[in-house]
């Protein structure tokens, strides 16, 4: 199972560089633009695509390891079975959204590969960051699917011990 966080470990790494480069290629944009006369072709698009890259990398991680921005005053004040429903529910309202997202986007990714779309100025074609983003919203699933386990169990041991079992 640690291996399953390194994973997603490296991933928000992987974010984190890619947000770097992002910023870099905004730098070097701006001060060719400004100083040299000259700026970088295709900036808007690639961060525009960069962002998203960026948000998908990260967002396992988030799930996995529940550090999502919530409101949490909830769970503050119930415990007990009720904390391990409410925990049940959310897990499976998000594991629905998520694969509902995951389903779409491969499906509108499979779409922009049979019509061959592209971006404006570099003319990449989009259907490979669809697959791209379809499949971090899998590994998205998965992450939400074992932070659900992981509470639940976790829930359900403190319940028992609590309980002298």
């Amino acid at each position: 199972m640690k291996h399953v966080y390194k994973i997603y470990d490296y991933l928000a790494y992987l974010a984190g560089a890619n947000l770097l480069f992002l910023a870099s290629l905004t730098f070097c944009d701006v001060f060719g633009r400004r100083f040299l006369n000259s700026p970088v072709s295709g900036t808007i698009e690639i961060v525009e695509l960069g962002m998203a890259v960026t948000a998908f990398l990260a967002m396992p991680r988030a799930f996995l390891y529940n550090t999502h921005v919530s409101a949490e005053f909830i769970e503050n004040i119930i415990s007990g079975k009720i904390e391990l429903f409410l925990t049940f529910f959310k897990g499976v309202i998000m594991l629905i959204i998520l694969s509902s997202m995951t389903y779409a986007t491969f499906l509108n990714a499979y779409k922009l590969s049979q019509n061959g779309r592209v971006t404006l100025e570099l003319e990449l074609p989009f259907y490979p960051f669809y697959y791209f983003y379809s499949l971090a919203l899998l590994v998205s699933t998965v992450a939400v699917f074992l932070w659900c386990t992981n509470s639940i169990l976790i829930n359900y041991k403190s319940e028992n011990s609590d309980n002298g079992y």
